[in-house]
């Protein structure tokens, strides 16, 4: 009977080190293989960010060397080291929680920047060419008739490039703001208003052709009104800005051949003179001459 307990309390004793030895591996995978990703993702977040993460992360690998040092010098030298050890992994683990921590919430700080990047233009604060496209080949394709309401418009600010280099890029990219500024006043909540290049704009509006070159008179007033010396004392000299524009169904019935004609009818207005809404008729290279 003795012998049956001693036996059992033996077999038990060995499975519970081989338990204790098979989490104390898989906590040492697990770490290497944390700290392998790790490695992998600091390079792609800010300086700071890596920083940080990295003082965290290798005082978490100090500690955890440090424990599994204890813990071997438990067993070899049988000596009782046990609130030594449960505290240093306790370290360990809150070290490497908060590398982590601020490893990943640095990563996705980054990604939401070049989200950001990606869709919103950092000067103006308006989207970005590359969201009008994408978002114009939505519309344009969930259109059904001709008499669906989408205007095309661009915009562009006259004798910019003559500006940048009388004033400067400072007082530019003033202008460029409070021209972004003037055209989001003029524009209802469901039309989109991007910076399309250095001066140039685009917004898709919800509107008609009527309606859409109202709109665009109202674009090109506000700005010869407030971009100018009388009204802005910070403007250099007198601003204008020539518009042209396409809507759908009446101009074109594809994304691609709306924009190509608006850019058409905004450089017609630049060459006629400038300061004015263009929507005539305009001569198109060949392989515009398919309708949509």
């Amino acid at each position: 009977m003795l012998a049956t307990a001693h036996f059992i309390a033996q077999t038990s004793a060995t499975g519970e080190d081989l338990f204790l030895g098979f989490i104390e591996t898989f906590n040492l995978v697990i770490a290497l293989v944390a700290f392998y990703f790790a490695l992998r993702i600091l390079p792609s977040i800010s300086r700071d960010a890596r920083k940080r993460s990295w003082l965290f992360l290798s005082l978490a690998a100090i500690a955890f060397a440090a424990a599994e040092t204890i813990g071997a010098v438990k067993e070899i030298a049988d000596i009782d080291l046990e609130v030594f050890y449960e505290s240093t992994e306790a370290v360990f683990v809150i070290l490497f929680a908060f590398g982590f921590y601020s490893l990943f919430t640095s990563e996705y700080s980054e990604v939401l920047k070049l989200r950001r990047q990606s869709t919103v233009d950092d000067l103006t604060g308006l989207y970005s060419s590359a969201f009008f496209h994408a978002y114009l080949q939505i519309r344009a394709g969930s259109l059904r008739s001709a008499a669906s309401q989408l205007t095309v418009l661009l915009a562009a600010v006259d004798d910019f490039d003559d500006y940048r280099k009388e004033f400067g890029k400072q007082e530019s990219d003033y202008l460029l703001r409070k021209v972004s500024g003037l055209i989001q006043e003029e524009v209802g909540g469901n039309d989109v208003v991007s910076r399309y290049g250095d001066e140039r704009f685009s917004l898709l509006l919800a509107k008609d052709f009527n309606s859409a070159v109202k709109a665009a008179e109202n674009i090109r007033s506000s700005i010869r009104l407030s971009c100018s010396t009388f009204a802005d004392s910070r403007i250099g000299r007198s601003v204008t800005a020539s518009i042209g524009l396409s809507t759908f169904g009446r101009d074109a019935v594809s994304a691609d051949r709306l924009v190509r004609i608006a850019a058409a009818r905004l450089n017609e207005a630049v060459a006629r003179g400038q300061n004015q809404v263009y929507t005539e008729e305009v001569d198109m290279p060949e392989d515009f001459s398919k309708t949509g």
